[in-house]
């Protein structure tokens, strides 16, 4: 059986965890509004476009649509504050074979999707090297065709 003060104890320690509960609700309350007026300013935001346009599958814009990504989440922070935000937002802005080779990553669904850097090496990965074989076949071919500089004097 608790003593008259054990239950004194206990009857404080429960009046100040109600009274810490309280003041956390309260902080609660409050950063739920702070991220509610933060998306509101952020919806009120004008929509960007692309400078580069839909990024297809050209070797050559690789660079160019990543710049303008980045560029694109640099000025909407809250809006790509996840990765699968940004990953998102390039595949909305891919056409043509691009989208064909994003797509299946859609479907499955694939852990890049969550991984912003590793979607954009992927991307570099299948897209630059398209660009370095279509050179190369480009060499080969002139060579076989004797127009090639190599081996020439």
């Amino acid at each position: 059986m608790a003593t008259p003060q054990q239950v004194q104890e206990l009857v404080a320690a429960v009046q100040s965890l109600n009274l810490e509960v309280q003041n956390l609700k309260a902080a609660n309350t409050a950063l739920q509004q702070r991220m509610m007026e933060r998306e509101r300013r952020s919806a009120d935001l004008p929509s960007l476009p692309l400078v580069s346009g839909k990024f297809d599958d050209s070797p050559k814009r690789v660079k160019e649509f990543l710049d303008a990504c980045n560029l694109h989440f640099s000025f909407r922070p809250q809006t790509f504050a996840s990765d699968h935000a940004k990953v998102g937002f390039m595949i909305t802005h891919m056409t043509g074979n691009a989208l064909a080779w994003a797509t299946p990553l859609l479907n499955q669904p694939d852990p890049v999707l969550q991984d912003y850097d590793a979607f954009k090496t992927l991307l570099q990965q299948t897209f630059l090297r398209t660009e370095s074989t279509f050179l190369a076949s480009e060499d080969l071919l002139d060579i076989r065709k004797g127009q090639s500089s190599l081996g020439q004097t």
